[in-house]
């Protein structure tokens, strides 16, 4: 069977934001910086941003010297 995989436009830009996040895990990342390598909307990267801050995958520091890293390490493993 030939199928495609169809995911929304919010759900793959939170795949590659967290991807670009996981690039360099040392490093908090501007919502801007980010757009600007996403060469995505800043207005419609920041709402997708939230939202994973909100369901816990991203976390967010407020200020000058804010951003977005990622809650857990990219290497981090779930054993069930």
């Amino acid at each position: 069977m030939n199928s495609v995989l169809r995911i929304s436009e919010a759900a793959s830009l939170a795949m590659h934001a967290m991807m670009a996040l996981a690039a360099q895990p040392e490093h908090r990342r501007s919502a801007q910086d980010l757009a600007r390598q996403l060469d995505v909307s800043l207005a419609h990267l920041a709402k997708v941003l939230q939202r994973l801050a909100k369901a816990g995958y991203v976390a967010s520091t407020r200020g000058p010297k804010g951003g977005f890293t990622l809650a857990l390490p990219a290497d981090y493993k779930i054993l069930r």
